[in-house]
């Protein structure tokens, strides 16, 4: 939109929302370097991305179902890595008391969830999140 144009940055406007981080990632460091920009430390990349999903669920582009799922897989990805899963934990939680509620059983990972108060919940969790990546961003 704003005229930058490189290989990467094709590949990277054609990935599937669901894409894994790190492909995501890849591509966006391409793209950066190839349009010689200025390359962000790849646990703020993450941060940034994570806080983009979740600031779509408060505005509610994203449902929140699906951005539960797809901040799951972000924790998902940073297993056995450098990164902070405890920073994504909390995703962990409401996916495995999403899978809960929805086969009808208490969910004991998120003990205050029902089907009723879930999307007031997770938009909730978004914005606690996006101001706990903020803190951390600004360290």
């Amino acid at each position: 939109m704003r005229d930058y144009d490189s290989f990467s940055l094709r590949i990277l406007a054609g990935l599937d929302r669901r894409s894994n981080v790190f492909e995501v990632e890849t591509y966006f460091l391409r793209a950066i370097k190839e349009l010689n920009l200025i390359e962000p430390d790849s646990k703020d990349a993450v941060r940034a991305y994570a806080s983009e999903i979740a600031l779509q669920i408060i505005d509610g582009h994203l449902p929140s179902q699906e951005g539960v799922r797809m901040l799951y897989r972000i924790w998902l990805d940073t297993l056995d890595t450098e990164y902070d899963q405890a920073d994504y934990v909390i995703w962990l939680e409401l996916d495995d008391a999403l899978d809960s509620l929805k086969a009808g059983v208490f969910p004991y990972s998120f003990q205050s969830a029902t089907l009723d108060n879930f999307d007031a919940l997770v938009k909730q969790k978004a914005k606690e999140f996006i101001a706990e990546m903020d803190l951390k961003s600004a360290s």
